[in-house]
């Protein structure tokens, strides 16, 4: 046998043994690349399915959060109801509800009408309808069973001051006479009204709010007015007012006279509630009635009033303008603006 026919001989098997090593190779390679891709997308598979029961995990999280919430701003802006009773034999029932205000609160009253057109003093008092204390906020009077106010003071606050009452007096001649009271609830604040207290302003009176403070400078009964005061005459308030650089109005006033009430209830107080200013001062002085003081039949002569319903106002101690016809609203805000501009 020639060399060449020797080589050629070996060289077949050596072929086929390399092409076996090559396919055993390669199908080692492709199983254990299989092998390693099904690991792969198991893992895959198991991250995927542990994200999205993260993610609802986190949606429900939310979604209990979300209620939280809401039931938080539920219970803190909740109206609260007080039930008025009458007291000495009135018959003026019905009630007062306290709402939050972004940070104020709005108390309404709204019971059976007392005599017509006759301002009945209201406060929020200390204590209870059984041992009424001091008050704590003035409210505006009740005309014709109705009265609004605005707190400059939150409703939290007013819960962590309880027991309070709301109470409603006669008329401001006859304030020691109560007519209707109602006691705040207590579980109409909730827990986490009840449990916040407004210590500071409790311990240290001028740090109270604008509204507070402002009342806190008149001894009469507050008629109307958020900003500017309408007050029911004190010689005390009067002196203070003439005292200051405030515009003050004053109105002569007659309970026996229909065009008074009239105006009083339809203009005047509209009026004062709708003052942007803390610049006027308004008192409510009566005329020649079975109310009028000694100090107010004074200033009668004084102001040279010739009948009820006339208007004076005053500014820095001098009178600038009387006038004795009757007034709507739009006439007052006008007079009033007129004045403070000069």
């Amino acid at each position: 046998m020639s060399n060449s026919q020797f080589i050629r001989g070996m060289a077949i098997p050596s072929l086929v043994a390399i092409i076996a090593v090559i396919l055993i190779g390669g199908g080692l390679w492709y199983a254990n690349t299989t092998k390693n891709e099904d690991m792969m997308d198991e893992k895959a598979g198991d991250m995927l399915e542990n994200g999205e029961k993260m993610m609802k995990e986190g949606e429900a999280m939310m979604k209990e959060g979300d209620a939280m919430k809401k039931e938080g701003e539920t219970m803190m802006t909740k109206d609260i109801i007080v039930a008025m009773g009458a007291l000495s034999g009135s018959g003026e029932t019905g009630k007062a509800t306290l709402s939050d205000m972004n940070g104020k609160t709005k108390a309404v009253v709204d019971i059976a009408s007392g005599a017509v057109g006759v301002a009945q003093p209201s406060h929020i008092h200390m204590g209870s309808c059984k041992a009424p204390g001091a008050i704590l906020y003035p409210l505006t009077a009740v005309i014709n069973g109705k009265a609004e106010t605005i707190l400059d003071v939150s409703l939290e606050t007013i819960g962590g001051k309880l027991p309070l009452l709301v109470m409603v007096h006669k008329s401001a001649a006859e304030a020691k006479v109560f007519v209707s009271c109602g006691d705040l609830p207590k579980d109409g604040f909730g827990a986490a009204m009840m449990e916040k207290k407004d210590g500071e302003a409790m311990m240290n009176p001028s740090t109270g709010s604008g509204q507070e403070k402002m009342m806190a400078k008149y001894i009469g009964t507050v008629l109307a007015g958020k900003s500017a005061p309408l007050l029911e005459f004190n010689k005390a308030d009067y002196d203070a007012a003439i005292a200051s650089d405030k515009l003050v109005v004053l109105y002569f006033y007659a309970n026996w006279c229909p065009i008074c009430k009239e105006e009083v209830a339809n203009a005047l107080i509209p009026a004062f509630n709708e003052l942007t200013t803390d610049k006027v001062i308004g008192i409510r002085i009566n005329y020649k009635d079975s109310d009028t003081d000694a100090d107010e039949k004074s200033l009668a002569v004084k102001y040279g009033i010739p009948y009820q319903h006339t208007k004076v106002f005053v500014k820095n101690g001098k009178q600038i303008l009387k006038a004795p016809d009757g007034w709507d609203k739009t006439r007052y805000t006008t007079e009033i603006n007129k004045a403070l501009a000069q």
